[in-house]
């Protein structure tokens, strides 16, 4: 067989290898539309080395678990994440940040600067590595979400940590947002205190306070 030949398999493999890692099967709870759907939205992600994917200018390292996340749930995240106001120049804090996926989410969609909370030490890890990949205006805070963070200077709050959301409960106010709550008694309590627009989901609830910020968060 001819050099040419051996490196032609090569090739074929690579891109066999790289369709299997982007195009996932079809999950059995998927209609074929929804799958299409994700096939769609990923189709010009590539694997630029074995953890590290490429989606629009960005790198992001991430654990087989967050790629999977990222890859299913990146549609849902505009209809869940994503305030119908833009996000262009805005700040972001990111509570349940894991290896950055919904950071690069927001920088996709325009944020100027994230501030990530993550408890995981094994995450902030590579948090730390996808910011400085990719230039980030990002601060990593390593430790558990504190009711203090909602006096910071932010325009937008995504909340995806189980637990952090009943310290809201604690709140004056808070950020226009989008958690997610992983208890009803916990979800009766802040739609009670706040003004939120609930999503029901299979396991649990988003919530959302889309009202557009007013600039008079204290520095």
């Amino acid at each position: 067989m001819s050099e040419t030949s051996n490196l032609a398999k090569c090739r074929l493999f690579s891109q066999a290898k790289r369709i299997h890692l982007i195009f996932r099967k079809r999950p059995p709870q998927w209609s074929i539309s929804d799958w299409l759907k994700r096939l769609a939205i990923s189709w010009n992600w590539k694997f630029v080395d074995e953890n590290v994917v490429k989606i629009g200018p960005y790198q992001l390292e991430l654990t087989p678990y967050y790629f999977e996340l990222l890859w299913r749930e990146w549609q849902a995240w505009k209809n869940w994440y994503l305030p119908p106001w833009s996000l262009n120049g805005k700040t972001v804090l990111d509570v349940g940040a894991g290896c950055g996926e919904t950071a690069l989410f927001y920088y996709y969609h325009g944020a100027k600067r994230v501030i990530a909370v993550e408890p995981q030490t094994s995450l902030t890890r590579l948090l730390k590595k996808n910011m400085e990949r990719n230039r980030w205006d990002m601060q990593v805070v390593e430790g558990l979400f504190q009711p203090s963070m909602l006096e910071w200077n932010v325009d937008f709050m995504k909340m995806d940590g189980e637990g952090c959301e009943d310290l809201l409960l604690k709140a004056e106010r808070i950020p226009p947002c989008a958690i997610e709550v992983h208890e009803k008694a916990v979800l009766d309590s802040l739609t009670r205190r706040f003004e939120l627009k609930v999503l029901p989901q299979k396991e649990n609830w988003i919530i959302q306070n889309f009202l557009e910020p007013m600039n008079d968060s204290a520095p």
